[in-house]
């Protein structure tokens, strides 16, 4: 008699345990996608190879990545920022993509919205990275950039863009 009712309390634990490790999956999953946004806009011009320029003219930073200068007022043109400007204009330029930001870090000091950027559903900022034209940016990791650091040491593994040799993007023109 005694052991119909261990069994059942046995039951009972675990299935109550179950719906609680469920729950706490949904509840850490529905918190996370509650700290992005997405919206869609058409990119009317790349101001580099990490920041554009929307048709509504907000300005938007790649989250996660670094490109080397091309435009920067204090700083000389970096090796590879040019391609890496050419590569992003020619992958988003005119076109209308998807645009994905994080609600508790939205602007960066310039006042650019800080996202993720897709196109056909491919993740433009690690394509940047993953064609050696962008260093992976980790300083505010998030979710969404954690992979990014791996990225940049396949690029450097295969020698992609500012890869080819061991300086990187760093060496000025």
């Amino acid at each position: 008699m005694k052991s119909g009712f261990y069994i059942k309390t046995i039951l009972i634990t675990g299935a109550v345990l179950v719906c609680l490790y469920f729950a706490g999956i949904y509840v850490k999953h529905v918190t996370q996608e509650s700290h992005f946004k997405k919206f869609t806009a058409k990119v009317e011009r790349v101001i580099d190879g990490d920041t554009v320029v929307l048709s509504d003219q907000r300005r938007i930073r790649l989250v996660g990545i670094d490109s080397p200068e091309t435009n920067h007022p204090d700083q000389p043109v970096q090796r590879y920022g040019e391609e890496a400007k050419k590569y992003l204009k020619k992958r988003i330029e005119g076109k209308t993509c998807v645009f994905e930001y994080e609600t508790t870090n939205e602007k960066d000091v310039y006042d650019r919205t800080l996202a993720m950027i897709f196109l056909d559903d491919t993740n433009i900022n690690a394509e940047m990275i993953k064609q050696g034209l962008a260093y992976a940016y980790v300083k505010d990791p998030n979710s969404r950039t954690k992979d990014f650091a791996v990225l940049e040491n396949i690029a450097k593994k295969f020698r992609k863009g500012l890869w080819m040799d061991e300086a990187g993007g760093q060496v000025k023109k």
